[in-house]
């Protein structure tokens, strides 16, 4: 009963701890987990070229950000460039739907036995209402959607400054919070019980992001190799949409495969399904070797952790909820 009783309470300040506290100090733990990413590099360039720490914290934060900002600016980039691709070429992607749609009347046609012209006429009548109804309900909820998306890309952007301001002052002064947190008693327990979490944590991470260059990489590939012209995008888009639980490549492949045959493109339908076998396959072998065995909790336990954590924390349970499990874990092995 004290066992169980003890970790009801961990369980209950672990959640209310992500629930709302987590929010407010994720830039902190960020910028600290950036500054001892940076440390062993500033140390060394410290004894070696005897200039201030703050300095070398400054530069090696400047170097972070120009090559996170060449990634970022490379890849928007490339979607403005598809999207003027997309735009320059509309008048004939809508021939082609045009002509995809008629090849489906045609093939009902020819299963069951409804005329294709009864088919198009009947859905044309409902193009005028179904306009009206997007006009009344789906365009103003896209409006205020996109008001919504522009302030949290406003509160992400000074988010991100907090990250790095923060990045810069904690690395000046790490020894001296190391030390301090070390020397404290409660310090000392919070820095065991975040380095096994961290450990843990972040072979989870980092399993994750794996899987997802390694599923990525397939799926660009097959798409090059198929003649997608838009290959590095997709596949990249691809790509993260594996990575989210419950979607997978599936989602993607399987009704793209479907629409291929539909037109009487078998050739690129087999490949498409050959894609996402090998995706599946690969995330099958990766994840229990990559994921189980690094973060201590087997297979069954990572999935049960995610299914709990969506279900507790919405999109951001897939992350959250192993977090959780790891907290608990740690905490109570701790004291």
């Amino acid at each position: 009963m004290r066992n169980i009783g003890k970790i009801l309470g961990i369980t209950i300040v672990v959640y209310v701890s992500i629930r709302w506290l987590l929010p407010l100090v994720i830039p902190f733990f960020v910028a600290f987990l950036l500054a001892k990413i940076l440390n062993p590099i500033v140390e060394k360039l410290e004894n070696k070229l005897k200039l201030k720490r703050s300095v070398w914290s400054s530069i090696l934060v400047a170097i972070l950000l120009l090559i996170l900002g060449v990634a970022v600016g490379f890849f928007i980039k490339t979607l403005l460039d598809q999207i003027k691709h997309v735009i320059a070429n509309l008048e004939v992607y809508k021939q082609q739907a045009g002509d995809f749609w008629e090849q489906c009347c045609c093939q009902v046609e020819n299963i069951i036995g409804i005329k294709a012209k009864v088919i198009q006429d009947g859905v044309e009548k409902q193009i005028p209402e179904m306009m009206k109804h997007m006009q009344t309900n789906i365009f103003p909820t896209l409006m205020n959607e996109t008001i919504l998306y522009a302030k949290s890309i406003f509160i992400f952007v000074g988010i991100f400054f907090v990250v790095i301001i923060s990045t810069i002052l904690i690395l000046k002064d790490y020894k001296k919070i190391r030390s301090t947190l070390e020397n404290h008693p409660i310090g000392k327990i919070g820095l065991k019980v975040c380095r096994r979490t961290y450990e843990a944590g972040g072979a989870y991470i980092k399993s994750q992001i794996i899987i997802m260059f390694i599923i990525t990489a397939i799926c660009v590939i097959g798409l090059y190799l198929s003649g997608n012209e838009y290959a590095l995008l997709t596949g990249c888009g691809i790509g993260i949409c594996d990575a989210m639980p419950f979607l997978g490549t599936g989602t993607i492949f399987v009704p793209w495969a479907i629409l291929e045959m539909l037109q009487g493109k078998y050739m690129l339908a087999a490949i498409y399904a050959i894609i996402y076998t090998i995706c599946s396959l690969m995330r099958e072998i990766l994840e229990p070797k990559l994921l189980g065995n690094k973060l201590g909790m087997p297979p069954l336990a990572v999935i049960v952790s995610i299914y709990v954590g969506l279900g507790i924390y919405g999109l951001w349970g897939f992350a959250l909820g192993p977090l959780t499990y790891i907290l608990i874990k740690e905490i109570y092995l701790t004291i």
